[in-house]
């Protein structure tokens, strides 16, 4: 059997050495921000386009319309989640906490979405009179989400990744899209999350 030369066996030794734990490199705050917002931009954008059922509907056209849109919604949520869990935590000081804050925060509204759709289905559309008064409270869960912090306050809090918040066209994009939401079959206006406005303060 051949022998290696002790020179190319060294030569690995040290390449191994050398290279042991120089993997890629994680991202920068503006490239993390630029990605987080970019993951939960769909989320945003099926929170904002509920649509309006027409005038001549029925009880239970409204019904599936407005179950469908929170169906929708919790799924979006899903993948923003999920691309979250893949993008890892923000590169700055307190980074795994602050983005276990944030996911934490956007799972509270996709739990909040998710129950409300169980509320709705759960309605029976062919007694109006029942829908008209038990609709508000099946979508309490959401509603009061109008009155609570945007998950993103959490990530516009901190310096460094407020300054990329700001700089980011994703982001742009998501305060745009939040600013601005349509109102929900059937629904109030407050069905979007903070009245679709999920960036927090510092946006």
């Amino acid at each position: 059997m051949r022998r290696r030369p002790v020179t190319a066996a060294v030569a690995t030794a040290v390449a191994t050495v050398l290279l042991a734990g120089c993997g890629a490199s994680g991202p920068t705050p503006q490239e993390w921000t630029d990605e987080m917002c970019t993951a939960v931009l769909p989320f945003v954008r099926t929170a904002v386009a509920a649509p309006a059922p027409a005038p001549e509907a029925g009880t239970g056209d409204r019904l599936r319309g407005l179950g469908d849109y929170l169906g929708r919604t919790t799924e979006a949520l899903d993948r923003t989640l999920g691309d979250l869990d893949r993008l890892g935590p923000a590169p700055v000081d307190d980074g795994e906490a602050l983005t276990a804050r944030l996911t934490g925060g956007l799972g509270e509204v996709r739990s909040a979405f998710s129950g409300a759709r169980g509320r709705v289905d759960a309605l029976d559309p062919t007694d109006p009179a029942a829908v008209e008064r038990d609709l508000p409270g099946a979508l309490e869960p959401v509603a009061r989400l109008g009155t609570a912090t945007g998950p993103l306050a959490q990530v516009t809090g901190d310096p460094e990744l407020a300054a990329a918040f700001r700089s980011s066209a994703s982001c742009g994009d998501l305060t745009r899209l939040s600013g601005d939401p349509a109102e929900p079959p059937n629904g109030p206006a407050d069905t979007a999350p903070n009245d679709g406005r999920i960036e927090g303060d510092g946006g």
